[in-house]
């Protein structure tokens, strides 16, 4: 049973979540501002391509900064869809906020009347029943629901990488990175504001050690010349420079990379130190790692579906000790080794977490209608859906 503090902390959200979805009540220029920007929206909907239909009524499709909706968005982009997005002020009302107006750089169109839509198409959606299922080819039925077990009926939605990594496309140039020069053995990069990255959901509800535990835990233990801490800009472009053969941690609050420069930084390493994320443990960065062949040191594995496996295309630990096992076993790796474990990740990431493999792998899952659990990862009280 969730404590008092976890259920104020929870009812608090669900009150934002209320006021977010109804807050043309209380702004009514913004209500207006989004009326101009409808009108100058395509309406027209292409008719040889294969089509998406968006069709969403709650808030929590947008997650951290409408992360959710975008990521969900460029997934079915990848796969070669054509989107188009119901109108509806509460769900569109703030597509040029924050990660979602990243939406705005790609071609979609508006749909005002279901006439317009043909016969056969996607369509996605988290309501009970929506009124375009009749046309619809296939129906998507999203879920935000917590603790998700692989015997689900339900498609584990996989995690994605950072928003502006798919605006910048550089998810498209990954046979480059992959290919990279790596003069880092193990490396972390992140923000690491401890008292961002200390919560209680994940040491109490995820029993993992935070991401202020993991790094305070390896700056004491390990020897001094096996550990650098960038502290600027400076110090990052001189470590570009040189090979490292201990662990890089590089505090994003510190040094400042640019969303075209880093998954470049990432490929410099062999190994990546995936560290949780601030209320769960799923973390962007961990996905990028294996995407550009950095092999994740990890103590999830299990939130992956299906699950990393310790030596194949990670390592894993559980507690301290195991953690500093792990990175002196990282340290000691052969390159042959390294590079069949390096493989591994690559591969694990192109036929699990890569956009247009997830979207083939979700449309394959159920003959009708499919249920795609957004948050598989999410465990009750451990962060909000």
């Amino acid at each position: 049973m969730n404590s008092p503090l976890q259920q104020l902390t929870t009812l608090g959200h669900q009150l934002d979540g209320t006021l977010q979805r109804y807050k043309s009540v209380l702004y009514p220029q913004r209500y207006w501002e989004y009326r101009r920007w409808l009108k100058q929206q395509r309406r027209d909907i292409p008719q040889d391509e294969p089509l998406v239909v968006f069709d969403f009524r709650d808030t929590r499709i947008d997650g951290p900064q409408g992360r959710r909706f975008y990521c969900l968005f460029m997934y079915f982009i990848r796969a070669g869809f054509y989107p188009v997005l119901r109108e509806n002020y509460l769900v569109l009302g703030n597509i040029q906020d924050k990660h979602k107006k990243l939406c705005l750089q790609q071609h979609f169109s508006v749909l005002l009347d279901e006439r317009d839509l043909p016969q056969g198409y996607l369509l996605v959606t988290d309501k009970w029943y929506s009124g375009l299922a009749h046309k619809a080819k296939k129906i998507i039925t999203v879920n935000y629901q917590p603790d998700y077990q692989p015997g689900d009926s339900c498609f584990p939605m996989p995690f994605p990488m950072f928003p502006p990594i798919y605006a910048a496309q550089q998810d498209l140039q990954l046979e480059n990175y992959r290919q990279q020069a790596r003069q880092w053995q193990i490396f972390f990069g992140g923000d690491a504001e401890p008292g961002k990255y200390n919560k209680k959901s994940i040491r109490n509800i995820y029993t993992k050690l935070s991401r202020a535990q993991l790094l305070e835990n390896l700056a004491h233990s390990l020897a001094s010349g096996s550990i650098i801490e960038l502290q600027n800009n400076a110090a990052r472009q001189s470590a570009e420079e040189n090979h490292h053969a201990g662990l890089i941690v590089m505090n994003s609050r510190l040094c400042k990379v640019q969303p075209e420069d880093w998954l470049g930084t990432l490929a410099r390493s062999r190994f990546f130190l995936a560290c949780p994320g601030v209320r769960y443990p799923m973390s962007h960065n961990i996905i990028e790692a294996m995407a550009v062949g950095s092999i994740p040191i990890t103590q999830y594995p299990e939130m992956f579906f299906p699950a990393l496996e310790d030596g194949k295309n990670c390592l894993t630990f559980s507690n301290e000790k195991e953690l500093q096992i792990a990175i002196i076993n990282a340290m000691a790796m052969s390159e042959s080794s390294i590079a069949t474990m390096a493989q591994a990740a690559t591969d694990y990431y192109d036929n699990y977490l890569a956009p247009t493999a997830s979207i083939h792998r979700l449309i394959n899952h159920n003959p009708n209608r499919i249920s795609l659990r957004l948050l598989p990862f999410l465990k009750s009280g451990g962060g909000f859906a």
